[in-house]
Order: C-alpha cells, then sequence, then structure tokens
C-alpha cells in the first residue's frame, strides 16, 4: 500500500533527487508501477541510463521494488504519493517553519481538502450567521490558513469581520514583559470589541503553549473571564472555539493528523446534530452514571446537567451556549461531589503536551492522588496553576463526530471521535456549572463501558 506522504529529511535523499529525470522517475511511479524498460520507453532513453537512476533512487530509499503477480520482471513503485522537503536540513528555523506550513498547506489541497468550502460551511451552518452582523475573530498564526478563507468568505456576505492575531511572540510579551497596567488596558481593549460582536470566534492554539506565570496577572486573567462571561451573557454573543493544530514540523504523523482534522470539519451540521442529539437522550433520565473501561478505570457519578455540542447553533434545548470546532460532543456535567473512584488511560493531555498512561484516584469530585508514566509533573502544575478548583472535574464529554478518525488524530481532538469519553478539568460556568479552575486539561477513555442506573 502506498503511503501518503515521504519526508526527504536526509542529505543523501536531498542528493539523489537532485535530478530532473529522477524527479520525473518517481512522479511516473507514483502513477504507476514499471520496468525499467517501460521507463526507457516512456522517457526514449536507454535501458542502462534508466536503471542507473533507479539503482540512486533505490540506494536513497526513496522509491522500492515490488512483485506484481507471476511476472518476473522487477516492477519499481514509489514509497509515497508525496514527496516533502523537510526544511529542518535549513538553518534558518524562521523560514523552516513559514516554508513547512506552506507545504502541508499544498499537501491539503492534494487531499482534495477545501478551506474555501469549509469556511463558508462554518459561516453558514454552523455560526449561522446572517449578513450585518459582526464576527470577531482571535487568532494566532497556524490557523491562519483558514482565518484567510473565513475573511473572504464573510466579506462575500456581508459579515463585518475584526481580527486579533495573538501569535506566539506577542502572547510570551503579555505574558512576560508587559506591565500590570499594558496587561489591563490590553484586556480592555478585548472587552470592547467583545461588546460590538455577535459572533466570537476563537482559533488561538499557541496560547496552550504559553504559561502564564505571574501570579498578579493570574489575577487579572481570572477577573478578565468573569468579566467575558458577563458581556457574552448581557449581549447573547455566540462562541465558538477551536484550540488549533500546531503542526509546523514535516512528518507524516502531523500532516495525517492534520489531514484528518480538516476532514472532521467538513461536515453535514444536520446530520451531527440528529447524531448527536440520539446519542444524548440516554442520559436524560438517569441518575447515576458509572464507567469502567479496561485499563482499570471504575467510577460513578451524578449527572446534574446534560448539554449538547452539535458544532453548531441550535434552536434545540440542550444546546450548549459554548460550541468547540470541530463539533460533536454530548457534555455531561457531574452534580457537585458526587464523583468518586479511579481513572486510568492511555492519554491525557496537559499544556498541549501528552501525559502517558495517567491514573487518578477521585474522591468527591477532587483529585487527591494522581500518576503517570510520562509527564506527571504537568498534572500537578495544572492542579496547582487551576486555583481554588484546580482539582475539580469540571466535566465528561462523549464524542458523536462521524467524521473524526481515531487513528491519525491529534490527541487534542480525538474527545470528538465517536466511542471516546473524555474527563475534563477547568471551568464549567460558562456552560451552567459550578467549577471555575483556571487551567483547562483531559484524560482520555476509549472504549469505555458505560453503565446507566
Amino acid at each position: 500500500m502506498i503511503e501518503n506522504v515521504f519526508i526527504v529529511n536526509k542529505l543523501s535523499q536531498m542528493k539523489a533527487i537532485n535530478s530532473e529525470l529522477r524527479i520525473k522517475i518517481i512522479n511516473e511511479l507514483i502513477l504507476n508501477p514499471a520496468t525499467g524498460q517501460q521507463l526507457s520507453n516512456i522517457f526514449g532513453l536507454s535501458k542502462q541510463k534508466i536503471h542507473y537512476n533507479l539503482k540512486t533512487l533505490l540506494n536513497a530509499n526513496l522509491i522500492k521494488i515490488i512483485n506484481i503477480g507471476n511476472n518476473k520482471e522487477v516492477y519499481y513503485k514509489a514509497k509515497a504519493k508525496n514527496y516533502v522537503l523537510d526544511f529542518s536540513l535549513s538553518n534558518n528555523n524562521g523560514e523552516k517553519s513559514k516554508n513547512n506550513r506552506i507545504l502541508i498547506n499544498q499537501i491539503l489541497e492534494s487531499h482534495n481538502i477545501d478551506l474555501t468550502k469549509i469556511a463558508a460551511n462554518l459561516l453558514e451552518n454552523s455560526l449561522k450567521m446572517q449578513a450585518k452582523e459582526k464576527l470577531l475573530i482571535v487568532s494566532g498564526e497556524y490557523n491562519m490558513s483558514l482565518v484567510r478563507k473565513i475573511l473572504v468568505e464573510a466579506s462575500k456576505r456581508q459579515i463585518e469581520t475584526t481580527l486579533m492575531l495573538r501569535d506566539k511572540e506577542l502572547l510570551e510579551a503579555k505574558h512576560d514583559l508587559f506591565s500590570l497596567a499594558t496587561y489591563s488596558w490590553d484586556h480592555e481593549k478585548f472587552y470592547k470589541a467583545l461588546k460590538d460582536s455577535n459572533v466570537y470566534l476563537y482559533l488561538n492554539g499557541e496560547s496552550m503553549f504559553i504559561p502564564l506565570n505571574d501570579p498578579e496577572k493570574k489575577k487579572i486573567q481570572q477577573k478578565a473571564f468573569a468579566k467575558c462571561r458577563e458581556i457574552v451573557k448581557k449581549n447573547n454573543i455566540r462562541i465558538a472555539m477551536m484550540e488549533g493544530l500546531m503542526h509546523d514540523e514535516l512528518t507524516e504523523e502531523n500532516i495525517l493528523s492534520e489531514i484528518n482534522f480538516w476532514k472532521s470539519l467538513d461536515v453535514d451540521y444536520n446530520k451531527l446534530t440528529r447524531e448527536t442529539e440520539d446519542t444524548s437522550k440516554q442520559f436524560l433520565d438517569s441518575k447515576t452514571i458509572r464507567i469502567q473501561n479496561d485499563e482499570g478505570s471504575d467510577f460513578i457519578f451524578e449527572i446534574q446537567k446534560v448539554l449538547c455540542d452539535y458544532g453548531s447553533f441550535t434552536d434545540l434545548p440542550m444546546q450548549c451556549p459554548i460550541i468547540f470546532i470541530p463539533g460533536g460532543e454530548v457534555l455531561l456535567i457531574p452534580q457537585e461531589k458526587s464523583f468518586n473512584g479511579i481513572i486510568t488511560a492511555k492519554t491525557g493531555y496537559v499544556y498541549g503536551k501528552t501525559i502517558k498512561n495517567p491514573s487518578l484516584k477521585i474522591v468527591n469530585s477532587e483529585i487527591v492522588e494522581h500518576q503517570a508514566e510520562t509527564n506527571e509533573e504537568l498534572i500537578s502544575e495544572a492542579i496547582s496553576e487551576g486555583g481554588h478548583d484546580g482539582r475539580k472535574i469540571s466535566l465528561l464529554s462523549m464524542g458523536t463526530n462521524y467524521n473524526m478518525d481515531e487513528v491519525n488524530i491529534d490527541p487534542l481532538y480525538l474527545s470528538k471521535s465517536k466511542g471516546v469519553i473524555s474527563i475534563k478539568w477547568g471551568e464549567n460556568v460558562s456552560i451552567g456549572g459550578s467549577v471555575k479552575g483556571a487551567v483547562e486539561w483531559q484524560i482520555q477513555l476509549e472504549n469505555p463501558k458505560i453503565e446507566i442506573k
């Protein structure tokens, strides 16, 4: 089976493809396997010259030999559908990231991922925006390929847009260099833009990776969250959030993950709404839920509230006031102090990093013990920085996105896949709960066994 992407990341490979003929040979072998004689006929060159170049490509591991039936002839085939040069071979890191991002976008196009179509679908069928409405977008650099399409599609629909760029450099400056007065002023500027908007679209994945360590700024940030919730409620602002992807390194895993991510956005929102609504119905009349998995999880809790993130804004009674793109989740808010038991899983996700094999003991909805095979210290850090409610579970979510493949997907978005339950920490006040944790993180349970009482 031909792979999707081959990363050219060795100098010997670069040298091997430094030939117009060899590039043509690879392109031909992407389309169809061929023998040396067939390639000789295609290019009108001697068989000896073709075999010399085939041997060079084989030695560089850029093509392979395959068997076709009982044919005794040697057939050659490309290693992948796309060959991509890894710019980490360059010394210019800034130019490397820029060029890698361009190449990733080109690969998306080759897989028929149409960001223009996705942008239009988001505006019309997810955000439900109308002409003359106002859209506020906050984004970093990594989602700008989508943002540019949204800006164009919004203009076509007479939607007024305001873009606030919050890239890594600016976020680091806010957290480490801004004075308290300037930090407060920056929030005031955001309040003004938020008040004047009908829809707020938050697309900044970079923020997950930029910690805020200043205790005084943390206090300002907490007040800012409360102020924003007040503005949103008073002005009936629709909020959609997408943390975004951070893939500027050319690896096959990253590229396949991004392809999968954009496919999950290319959904029929009416179908997603129906499937999410159907999944939620099993919890409406339940009192106690028990969940187990093969890794050793065994916990129970009572449900305070059931909400649905349909990936779009609807008039349905269980509509979540905030949607998370790509959508597709049933959200269960536990009753206070009702959650008890053990949570164990293969993965968790804290500060944008994977926690391997986490295990937590929960008493009265709070973490009392925890351990993990890797990055356990990040759990301690998240609890500490989470404030008064840092140990409290805020909600559980059950994925319903039918276009989200569990294979080759960024762990952050695995929670949207069917058959996955995520236990989350952070705040749930914005969706009707009482937990005010300042740091959002999660642990994901695959193939859970659910018992409803």
